[in-house]
């Protein structure tokens, strides 16, 4: 009986670890941060050209439509605007 407890309390502190890890990148149905919250603090976002997770306070932003888009490299936001031209 008390190995059964053992496993469970095991599998539970992996999932809230494995549930940690995934909310540290930013996944997980988060409302957008702001831009100036989001540098003031260890946020990862995700680049919406490729894909690629980065520090707020490292990535490359744009303002659009009220909201900060962030992105890891001049080029992923160049990539963005012509996507969006295109669209129009």
């Amino acid at each position: 009986m008390g190995a059964i407890i053992l496993r469970i309390l095991g599998v539970v502190i992996v999932l809230w670890l494995i549930r940690r890890i995934i909310a540290s990148f930013g996944v997980g149905g988060r409302a957008p941060q702001r831009r100036a919250e989001a540098q003031d603090s260890n946020v990862m976002v995700k680049d919406p050209v490729c894909g690629m997770y980065m520090d707020t306070r490292l990535a490359v932003h744009l303002e659009q439509r009220g909201e900060t888009v962030y992105f890891c490299s001049e080029e992923c936001k160049a990539k963005f605007l012509e996507r969006a031209v295109t669209r129009l």
